[in-house]
C-alpha cells in the first residue's frame, strides 16, 4: 500500500504548473503523478484546484457581444404573429 503523500498548490512542479497555465490539464495530471508518486485522483484534484487559480480565463460572451442577424429578427416576428393570430383566434366569437 502507497504512503499518503500531502502536497499544496506551493508545492507544485514548475512543468506542471507551467502546463496548468498553458490550458493542458491531462498533462499536468501525468506530470504530477510522475513526480510525487500521486494516484489519478489526488493528482485529479489538485490539478484542478490551482487550475482554478493558474489556469487560462475563458473570454465570456455577454449578449451584446452576440452577432445580431436578420433571422433573429425573422423569429421574433413570426413569433409576434402566432400570438396576434393565436389571440385573435381566441378572443373572437
Amino acid at each position: 500500500m502507497k504512503t499518503e503523500v500531502i502536497i499544496t498548490e506551493s508545492e507544485l512542479p514548475s512543468d506542471v504548473v507551467e502546463a496548468i497555465r498553458a490550458g493542458r490539464k491531462i498533462e499536468a495530471i501525468q506530470l504530477l503523478r510522475e513526480s510525487k508518486d500521486l494516484g489519478l485522483a489526488n493528482a485529479k484534484v489538485l490539478v484542478d484546484r490551482a487550475s482554478q487559480t493558474l489556469g487560462p480565463r475563458r473570454k465570456r460572451i455577454s449578449f451584446a457581444d452576440r452577432p445580431q442577424g436578420l433571422s433573429n429578427l425573422v423569429k421574433s416576428l413570426g413569433m409576434v404573429l402566432v400570438i396576434m393570430a393565436a389571440y385573435y383566434f381566441y378572443t373572437t366569437p
